[in-house]
């Protein structure tokens, strides 16, 4: 009986070590052309552009580093929400990224969620401090269960680990300096304007305070910082109604105005958002819609 007290006890120190191991230098499989580590090891960034699907659809790679005086890339996660984009500006700045000008995703729907991460990437890219504390954030807001800490904590990524070799080569042949370069269709009016419209319950404080942490991380770094909103198609602009996204955007404007954060709407720019062709849906850009859009912006940058 105590031999076998002593192999459950064994096995169990070895699983929890394994565990703490993968959770703080898990990040060594994280690939080298997307994520945070990757954008450490740059040591110097000239334009970082940190934010969600909206970012990783809407910028191309290409048309910033052709328009762009020095080096880019782009840091997205799916669902990524204000909170942990200070959280992920602030791991890397700790870490010895300098970084010049820093563009940050303005989109209203990701303000009106509660703090959680969505894209487990992001548990791949980091070490086990930051998931504690992202780990916490989340606890503040949300019924955590035991099962949501083993799918984080235990079984994230373990697939892109042991298959490394392979998933670094898919990932390298589908990004470059974070930047995607995978092109997708657009779509055409008649479906677009079939798309249903939802409305929200308005913005969470907790996600305007991650505003408030990355204007402040940009101040103490001396990081020349703008807001960003991508292209929307004109069905989701037209609407008006309370909650809708015109709605939420307006009430964004007005927090940046408030804090002298400067912002960048994308009706300043003379892009089509009626041609469905320049989308994948009523938030996502095509990849033609990202070419055109990122040369436009580009310029105004470059000015």
């Amino acid at each position: 009986m105590k031999k076998i007290l002593k192999t459950v006890a064994a096995v169990l120190v070895a699983v929890t070590l394994i565990i703490v191991l993968k959770n703080q230098y898990g990040s060594i499989f994280a690939g080298n052309t997307y994520g945070m580590p990757t954008a450490i090891e740059q040591g110097e960034i000239d334009h970082l552009f940190i934010g969600s699907s909206m970012f990783r659809q809407g910028m191309d790679i290409d048309a910033l580093e052709e328009n762009l005086d020095g080096n880019v890339y782009i840091l997205s996660y799916n669902g990524n929400q204000p909170v942990f984009m200070a959280k992920e500006l602030e791991y890397m700045l700790e870490r010895g990224l300098k970084v010049k000008n820093l563009y940050i995703d303005f989109y209203a729907y990701t303000l009106t969620a509660v703090p959680w991460i969505s894209d487990t990437k992001m548990f791949l890219d980091t070490d086990l401090s930051f998931k504690i504390d992202a780990w916490k954030t989340m606890s503040q807001y949300n019924d955590v269960s035991l099962s949501d800490f083993y799918e984080m904590f235990v079984t994230a990524n373990n697939e892109q680990i042991l298959m490394y070799p392979i998933n670094n080569a898919i990932v390298s042949s589908q990004f470059r300096n974070g930047g995607s370069l995978l092109t997708l269709n657009g779509q055409t009016e008649e479906y677009l304007d079939t798309l249903d419209l939802g409305v929200r319950d308005g913005l969470f404080e907790s996600q305007l305070a991650g505003y408030d942490r990355i204007v402040e991380l940009a101040e103490e770094y001396d990081i020349n910082l703008l807001f960003i909103e991508t292209p929307k198609y004109e069905k989701l602009l037209n609407d008006t109604r309370e909650g809708s996204y015109s709605d939420l955007l307006a009430e964004m404007v007005s927090w940046a105005e408030t804090k002298n954060a400067p912002y960048l709407l994308a009706e300043t720019f003379d892009f089509d958002h009626t041609d469905g062709a320049n989308f994948q849906d009523l938030i996502h850009l095509s990849g033609q819609g990202r070419k055109t859009y990122c040369k436009m912006l580009a310029e105004y940058i470059s000015e």
